[in-house]
């Protein structure tokens, strides 16, 4: 479960981290990824998951990803 959980969220927020905010559009993709990843991360810690993850995930920031829009 750890494994699933650890591999999906380092794919999103690889892709987040791409996504170049040009317009609206991406903007919306963005906050999607936003809301996903703080989500899973939120579910993990419900369940006692979290303390599993690696470092990196346990202390990641979602709201760094918003940092290019409210900037």
């Amino acid at each position: 479960m750890e494994n699933y959980i650890e591999d999906i969220l380092n794919q999103l927020i690889e892709e987040a981290k791409e996504i170049k905010v040009i317009d609206e559009f991406e903007k919306g993709k963005l906050f999607g990824y936003y809301f996903s990843i703080s989500k899973i991360l939120t579910q993990a810690l419900s369940f006692g998951v979290l303390e599993k993850l690696p470092k990196h995930l346990r202390e990641f920031n979602p709201e760094s990803l918003l940092n290019e829009i409210t900037s």
